[in-house]
């Protein structure tokens, strides 16, 4: 996870004393990072060493970051913090990952009136960026760069990516989706969830960008495809499956009670110590 060290506004290292060839030495058993979130505080990065002391490290690393920032949330897998501590201090499943796979769906949706799907070629650089922009308010998501509102930015294809812009030319909602060869097989199609504004949540924009896309897919010879979402709603996640597509991974994301740490809570034989 170096890759995302810069992005992040805090950072804590979990050391404890422990004999290495007969030597006494201070080694790191955890570290975390807080990346930012628009709409729900920070992100906790990073993980635990396994060990005995797998749980109390955990504890202090979500402690640290709850301590100082109040807000936090992690996302569930097992492997880079043990859930059990956090789901013991207070902290509630709130969203999750999703991987839906399957064959591309064939649906018609139309978009709402007034709105026009254009490919991310097409759309001028503001409009991207304000269609991406529609994520940041998902638990999940963090705030967008400029850069990311580059075509070809994540690897996507901006001729398969689908961008809606309103009567204004406002970009209002996006889903971008790449096509990956795999050997001598019909390519397999990668995607992002359809991102919609607050405002257009209500309408079939969703659908429209989702229907739009797999048919650019299906169009390229792709017959079966991977989509992430991350803090979708049950209902999204209901029209997905009623389209056809399934749970092929998913991993919770809890998220820390209100307010700050009480102080003295989660403190262990281990030290915890900003970075």
């Amino acid at each position: 996870m170096a890759w995302m060290a810069d992005s992040c506004e805090a950072a804590w290292l979990v050391s404890e004393v422990q004999v290495v060839s007969g030597q006494a030495r201070e080694v790191v058993v955890g570290a975390a990072g807080a990346r930012p979130s628009p709409a729900h505080g920070a992100e906790l990065l990073g993980g635990v060493f396994g060990g005995l002391r797998r749980a109390e490290v955990t504890a202090l690393l979500a402690g640290a970051a709850r301590q100082a920032l109040g807000r936090v949330y992690a996302f569930a897998d097992g492997r880079l913090f043990s859930p059990e501590p956090l789901l013991q201090a207070g902290w509630r499943e709130v969203g999750a990952y999703r991987r839906l796979e399957g064959r591309p769906p064939y649906r018609v949706a139309a978009p709402p009136p007034g709105v026009q799907l254009v490919s991310l070629a097409e759309a001028p650089a503001p409009a991207r960026l304000r269609a991406l922009q529609s994520f940041e308010d998902r638990i999940g998501h963090h705030a967008v760069t400029p850069e990311a509102a580059q075509a070809g930015a994540g690897g996507f294809d901006p001729a398969l990516s689908v961008v809606a812009l309103d009567a204004q030319g406002q970009g209002v909602g996006v889903c971008r989706a790449t096509l990956d060869m795999a050997g001598d097989g019909p390519p397999l199609a990668r995607l992002d969830a359809p991102g919609v504004a607050l405002a257009w949540r209500h309408t079939s924009l969703r659908a429209a960008l989702l229907a739009e896309v797999c048919a650019r897919l299906r169009a390229q010879g792709a017959a079966h495809l991977s989509m992430d979402s991350w803090g979708d709603t049950p209902e999204e996640l209901a029209h997905d499956l009623g389209w056809g597509l399934h749970v092929g991974d998913e991993t919770p994301i809890l998220a820390s009670p209100e307010g700050p740490l009480p102080l003295g809570a989660g403190e262990g034989g281990a030290v915890a110590s900003g970075a």
